[in-house]
């Protein structure tokens, strides 16, 4: 198997784990139910890279509002007398 076909293979499993999640189901639950016979490791894998990404975006939320407040502040200092 080539490298590119496990890492397809890897993104089908990740979309289908991370729509899941979305949802508020388990993710490595779905996966299991949709690609059955898939080896715990590589459900492990997928399931590492689908909470790393939405860590990733969690982070992405809160550096936004912080940017944000940081924003508002810095333009309200600079307006007042």
């Amino acid at each position: 198997m080539s490298a590119d076909t496990r890492t397809q293979v890897l993104a089908a499993i990740v979309t289908c784990m991370a729509d899941a999640m979305a949802q508020g189901r388990d993710g490595f639950a779905a996966a299991a139910a949709e690609f059955p016979g898939t080896p715990g490791g590589v459900l492990g894998e997928a399931y590492a890279v689908a909470c790393d990404a939405q860590e990733e975006a969690w982070w992405r939320t809160i550096e936004r509002t912080i940017d944000g407040e940081v924003i508002r502040e810095a333009v309200g200092r600079a307006g007042a007398p």
